[in-house]
């Protein structure tokens, strides 16, 4: 869990204790030129102490973004474990925190199959529809015509999951696959997967 990379289960955890660490070093090292340059001029007023206080603009930055991941929680492990057994042959990804100008969404978990993307949404504050709008219309400005569902139900979540799994030769027949710079290997669903997550925190 703790080595869990974007898109996998545990990511937010994973994140707090690395962006934990990276904050704390970031804020050690002006401490620490601060208190050595005090110590070797006799007196604060001296330049390294403005090169400390220069330092301290990324370690807020990084205490922003750690923040962020704090306020963030994974999904239970009896849930992932649950959404788990019924992937099959399906593209997921797990724990996406997608930010917009108007509002945010919180999805714990996308299935794609071909063109169809199903997400599902616990997080009572976050609005389903807007969320499936939201990256309906990230991916379509990218270039993807998917169609977006959430869906706020685990159970509901799992039947779709398993529909999905059954129709899967017929819903990925037609689809033509575009080669884009920079993405060689990338498969359709692939890169669906790959944009959803830029997206997100």
């Amino acid at each position: 869990m703790w080595k869990a990379k974007k898109g996998e289960w545990g990511y937010f955890e994973a994140q707090k204790r690395r962006r934990f660490l990276t904050t704390a070093v970031l804020f050690a090292i002006p401490l620490l030129i601060l208190v050595t340059s005090t110590i070797y001029f006799g007196t604060r007023r001296n330049f390294m102490t403005i090169v400390a206080m220069v330092g301290l603009v990324p370690a807020s930055m990084s205490l922003v973004n750690l923040i962020m991941f704090l306020l963030r929680k994974s999904l239970p492990e009896e849930e992932y474990r649950t959404l788990h057994e019924h992937e099959g042959d399906l593209t997921v990804a797990y724990e996406l925190y997608m930010t917009s100008e108007k509002q945010n969404a919180m999805v714990d978990c996308i299935v794609i199959c071909g063109n169809e993307i199903v997400g599902l949404v616990t997080d009572p504050k976050t609005d389903r529809r807007f969320a499936a709008d939201h990256l309906q219309k990230m991916l379509r400005a990218d270039g993807y015509k998917a169609s977006v569902h959430m869906l706020g139900d685990i159970k509901k979540f799992t039947e779709r999951m398993d529909s999905l799994n059954a129709h899967a030769d017929e819903l990925r027949s037609g689809i033509q696959q575009r080669e884009r710079e920079g993405y060689e290997g990338y498969g359709h669903e692939d890169l669906l997967r790959h944009f959803s997550l830029n997206y997100s925190l």
